[in-house]
C-alpha cells in the first residue's frame, strides 16, 4: 500500500526520461522523478538530496519558499520515485551531475539559479560546478548552499550500517534482507532531532520501498568510494571557482560532524577569491531541512555572497569571507 504522503508528493511532479552517461550502463534509459513549485519568474533554487533518501527531504522547506521562489527538485536514479535498477547498473556522482546539468538545460529551463545540496548531493553539486567550470554551460550558478554532508571523508563518522552496506561481502546480503521499515526507523531516530514522527517515518519508508529500493542500497552507497577518489579535486575546484558559497551545518550531526564543515571552511572557503559564509544551526542534526525548516528557508532567502543584513533566528554566523570589503 502506498503511503498517503508519498502519493500526494508523487502527484505534485512527473517523470522524465534520462539516458545514463556512465559507460558501464551502456546508455540505459531511466524514468527520473522531477518536481517544480512556484512561479518561474521568481528566483530559482535547484535542490539536490542525499543518500539514502529523496527530494521529499526538502518538503518542509519547499512549502515555505514556493510563494516567492521557483523550486526545482529531482530524485536521483536509485532514490525516491525514480527508477531503481537492481542489477547491472552503476550509480555514480558523475552521472548524477550530468543529469542535473541536463535538467537545468531542458526540464527546468533555467538561465540562473542557486544550487542547494545535502549529503551525497553535496558531492553531486561539487561535481556539477567542476563540470560547468571546465566545460562551460548556458546558465549561471549564482550560488551554492551546502548542508550537512561528508565531503571530506577522513573526518566522517560513518555508522555501522553504512560500513556494512558499503562492504563487498556484507553489503549485498544486507541489501536483500534488511526490512525497509527497520532501515527507515533507524534513519528517523539517528539522523533527525527530534526523531521523525510516525507519519514522516512512514513517508520515508514509502520512498525507500518504491521499486524495492532496499535492494540497491549496496550499489548506491558505493558513491563513498567515488567521493574518496575525487573529493580533494572537487574541493580544490570549488576553491578556485567563482561561485559564492554558503555552508550551513546542523551542529547535532554525529555522522557528518561539524568538524567536516570546519575543515571545508578553513581549508577551502575562508581565503578564496569568491565570497563565502559559514553558518551553524545549533538545534539541527544531519537533516537541518527537516529539523529546522524555518531556519533553513531563512538562510536560503539570503543569496550566497551577500550581507545577511540581520541575524537569522536559530542560526549562528560563524565566519564570512567577502573579498573587497573591509574586514
Amino acid at each position: 500500500m502506498v503511503d498517503e504522503q508519498v502519493r500526494v508528493w508523487a502527484d505534485r511532479g512527473s517523470h522524465v526520461r534520462w539516458r545514463s552517461t556512465t559507460a558501464e550502463n551502456d546508455g540505459r534509459e531511466l524514468d527520473v522523478y522531477v518536481q517544480t513549485r512556484g512561479d518561474r519568474g521568481n528566483p530559482a533554487l535547484v535542490l539536490v538530496h542525499g543518500y539514502p533518501t529523496s527530494s521529499y527531504d526538502f518538503h518542509r522547506v519547499v512549502a515555505l519558499l514556493e510563494e516567492d521562489h521557483f523550486v526545482c527538485l529531482v530524485d536521483l536514479p536509485g532514490y525516491g520515485l525514480s527508477d531503481k535498477p537492481h542489477t547491472d547498473h552503476r550509480y555514480t556522482i558523475a552521472d548524477d551531475a550530468r543529469l542535473v546539468d541536463h535538467l537545468v538545460r531542458t526540464t527546468f529551463g533555467l538561465d540562473a539559479f542557486t544550487l542547494v545540496t545535502h549529503d551525497r548531493g553535496d558531492s553531486v553539486g561539487l561535481a556539477l560546478l567542476d563540470l560547468v567550470r571546465t566545460e562551460g554551460a548556458p546558465y549561471d550558478v549564482s550560488g551554492l548552499v551546502m548542508l550537512n554532508g561528508n565531503v571530506w571523508l577522513p573526518l566522517a563518522q560513518l555508522t555501522g550500517i553504512q560500513k556494512a552496506l558499503l562492504h563487498p561481502v556484507t553489503g549485498p546480503p544486507i541489501s536483500r534482507m534488511l526490512p525497509t521499515r527497520v532501515f527507515a526507523r533507524g534513519l528517523a531516530r539517528r539522523t533527525c532531532t527530534p526523531a521523525l514522527d510516525a507519519a514522516e517515518t512512514a513517508a520515508l519508508e514509502g520512498m525507500l520501498a518504491h521499486q524495492q529500493g532496499m535492494r540497491v542500497q549496496h550499489r548506491l552507497i558505493q558513491y563513498l568510494n567515488e567521493r574518496r577518489v575525487h573529493e580533494a579535486a572537487w574541493l580544490a575546484s570549488l576553491t578556485a571557482g567563482p561561485v559564492p558559497v554558503t555552508l550551513a551545518w546542523g551542529e547535532l550531526d554525529t555522522i557528518a560532524p561539524p568538524a567536516v564543515a570546519d575543515f571545508v571552511w578553513s581549508e577551502h572557503l575562508a581565503s578564496r577569491e569568491a565570497a563565502s559564509s559559514y553558518w551553524r544551526i545549533p538545534a539541527a542534526n544531519h537533516y537541518p531541512q527537516l529539523d529546522q525548516p524555518d531556519v533553513v528557508s531563512a538562510l536560503l532567502r539570503i543569496p550566497p555572497g551577500t550581507d545577511p543584513g540581520k541575524p537569522v533566528a536559530g542560526a549562528r554566523l560563524v565566519a564570512e569571507n567577502r573579498p573587497g570589503e573591509p574586514s
